[in-house]
């Protein structure tokens, strides 16, 4: 085991992660999501991140897009400030028979966040299955739409879908619960899913103010 890295030697970093309810981390009586999770594992590896957590229940991306003034009144703060957006399950959702969102105006929204967001200093997460395979297959086909639009863009994506859906503490805890949300295990699963690949990310970000 590695010894923890000295205060003294670690490179801070503001980020503001903006989203829905799982950013928010409901659900987790613990209080820490994957928000924080993420946050102790750049701590372990020497990088200490400055986060804003901006998550809201209930949020679809085009809600999102639309309090995106937090991004930047916190980017007005800190100009070196990384930028990570989770959204799209509550875009699925059925509310009278229609989905809350299209998937025309999910793209929409995501390419407004990508033309409000830092140059190459932003990152998406994708959704995470529910405990209802019709909403997941509706899930599944986001996740798919918004990677394409950041493979487009060259905005990093990091998928959590199929490796959550596959098994484990997420589908589990989802299942005990409300049906969307699991408990502490499962965000410990979901920061295990995209930690390796945000970390490097992140690691990689220049100290000055993006051009």
């Amino acid at each position: 085991m590695s010894e923890p890295c000295d205060a003294r030697d670690r490179r801070e970093l503001p980020v503001c992660v903006i989203g829905d309810s799982f950013v928010a981390g409901y659900g987790d009586a613990t209080g820490r999501g994957w928000t924080s999770r993420i946050v102790k594992a750049a701590a372990d590896e020497g990088l200490q991140l400055l986060p804003t957590v901006a998550g809201v229940g209930g949020d679809t991306s085009v809600m999102i897009l639309g309090r995106w003034d937090e991004v930047d009144r916190r980017r007005a703060s800190f100009p070196t400030t990384a930028v990570i957006a989770e959204f799209g399950v509550n875009d699925v959702m059925h509310v009278d028979g229609l989905e809350r969102v299209g998937e025309s105006g999910t793209v929409a929204a995501l390419r407004g966040m990508i033309a409000r967001a830092p140059h190459e200093r932003f990152l998406v997460v994708g959704p995470p299955p529910v405990l209802w395979d019709e909403v997941n297959e509706r899930i599944a086909a986001r996740a798919e739409a918004i990677a394409a639009v950041c493979a487009e863009a060259a905005v990093p994506f990091v998928p959590t879908f199929d490796a959550l859906r596959s098994g484990g503490a997420w589908m589990r805890e989802v299942a005990e619960g409300d049906g969307a949300h699991p408990g502490p295990d499962g965000y410990a699963q979901f920061a295990d899913v995209i930690s390796r690949p945000v970390l490097d990310w992140l690691r990689e970000l220049p100290d000055t103010e993006p051009g």
